[in-house]
């Protein structure tokens, strides 16, 4: 992408420039919420093709829907205005050097349309059914935010929401996660959790919200760093909890000591989750924009919606975690995009033997979503997954080079796991040992091969 490229502000900017670009399509045909917005969001992200706005929503005459906005990383790369390496960097920057938002007093303009009270009804707002399987209609792209009561620090994440009637949503949010320790911590000190739901939120608060970062830092102060100021915030109508310009905001609380079933659901890894039981939160008040856009986002089988915006805060991770321990680190890839759900690749300049294994078992030890680690030497594309396989082929020897860590924390959705949150995980050193011929293992390069056209 060219460096002159200006990321986006808000997600109508966003949407306008993608359009622009051709990278966007309005459908003018009536489609149905069941499946058929789905359908069109399935197939475009199998061909790596365009975002949709859906302009009659059976049902839904004010309404129209957008899928697939970051259904490829093309899209969440014009969202921030840079290329591939370049957002690895900025994003790791903006962790380091948050900036605080700005409190902007009056009206949203997200509160043009309001519903409180009696007047709340999901039934409004044209949410889809994606999968086959799905329990009910699911909201996918919001952004949660909560208000730490004693730090006063707002927490951020995306998480799904089933619609379970009129003002009730289920909430699914792995313990682990600080929405859900905000809900616990609350639950034991008696205090209510007040929750924000935001839909069509500037990208780089979406983006953000997906950070893993410490729980001591404001995901909103993230947002700021990548759009490069203070993001811009408004306090919601009937909660204390302060949100940037949307198209839609859902207001309400988490019930305290209220959980119900809660799925199936088709997840990021490509599988449904089953049931459970989960939070719920009652919605209080919905506000919009006037004509408002609903975001929808897929999640499934990748390359989807979801894995996209996972991508970057779990490729950022990896790397962090891969440089406390090796400090020539070259590329890192979390390579969800050649399905790989969890699996890291890992390029570096090795000194000793040793290194690469401290690397692996860090990695795989301190992230929960990485249960294969590739660790491949500096002239491996950790983004090429054939070159990527190539190097396994040829640099790694089985007995010596591929290890099994029989019990670390694993991820609460892998379907594979025999118990929750616990997983066996695998390490392979694809890189040259040291001390052999090295033109042994050279890649065979035809010269001017990258040159001659036809």
């Amino acid at each position: 992408m060219k460096p002159d490229v200006p990321a986006a502000e808000d997600y109508r900017e966003f949407l306008g420039l993608i359009e622009r670009e051709g990278d966007l399509i309005r459908i003018k045909e009536p489609v149905d919420p069941r499946f058929e917005i789905s359908a069109y969001a399935r197939r475009s992200c199998d061909l790596k093709g365009p975002a949709f706005i859906f302009e009659q929503v059976a049902g839904y005459p004010n309404w129209r829907v957008v899928a697939g906005g970051y259904g490829v990383l093309r899209r969440l790369l014009r969202a921030l205005g840079c290329d591939q390496k370049e957002a690895i960097e900025r994003y790791r920057e903006a962790i380091g050097k948050p900036v605080a938002p700005a409190q902007v007093s009056g009206a949203a303009p997200h509160q043009a349309i309001r519903w409180e009270g009696a007047d709340v009804d999901l039934a409004r707002l044209p949410i889809t059914t994606h999968s086959e399987l799905d329990a009910a209609p699911y909201i996918t792209a919001g952004v949660e935010v909560v208000k730490d009561a004693r730090s006063e620090i707002q927490h951020l994440g995306i998480h799904r929401m089933q619609v379970k009637g009129p003002r009730r949503l289920g909430f699914w949010g792995a313990n682990q996660r600080r929405i859900t320790r905000t809900l616990l911590a609350n639950e034991e000190r008696g205090v209510e959790t007040e929750i924000a739901v935001v839909l069509g939120g500037p990208p780089a608060f979406t983006i953000a919200a997906t950070a893993r970062v410490s729980h001591q830092i404001d995901k909103t102060g993230i947002a700021g760093a990548l759009l490069g100021r203070p993001l811009e915030v408004y306090r919601c109508l009937t909660i204390d909890v302060d949100v940037p310009v949307a198209e839609v905001v859902l207001e309400g609380v988490l019930l305290s000591g209220v959980r119900e079933e809660e799925g199936p659901f088709g997840e990021f890894t490509g599988c449904y989750s089953g049931t459970r039981t989960a939070p719920v939160m009652e919605v209080r008040a919905i506000t919009t924009r006037q004509n408002p856009l609903f975001q929808d986002a897929l999640t499934g089988v990748p390359m989807t919606e979801d894995q996209t915006l996972m991508w970057l805060p779990r490729t950022v991770a990896i790397a962090e975690d891969a440089r406390r321990v090796h400090p020539e680190i070259v590329a890192v890839n979390w390579a969800v995009a050649d399905g790989g759900v969890y699996q890291a690749v890992i390029a570096l300049r090795k000194r000793l033997e040793t290194e690469v294994w401290s690397v692996i078992s860090h990695v795989l030890s301190g992230n929960s979503l990485v249960k294969y680690c590739v660790v491949v030497d500096e002239d491996i594309d950790v983004f090429d997954p054939q070159q990527v396989a190539w190097a396994i082929n040829t640099r790694a020897q089985p007995h010596r080079d591929v290890h099994i860590f029989p019990t670390m924390i694993g991820a609460p959705l892998d379907p594979s796991a025999s118990l929750p949150n616990q997983t066996s995980k695998l390490g392979i050193d694809a890189t040259i040992p040291l001390g052999e011929e090295r033109w042994r293992y050279e890649r065979i390069r035809v010269p001017g091969a990258d040159r001659v056209k036809w």
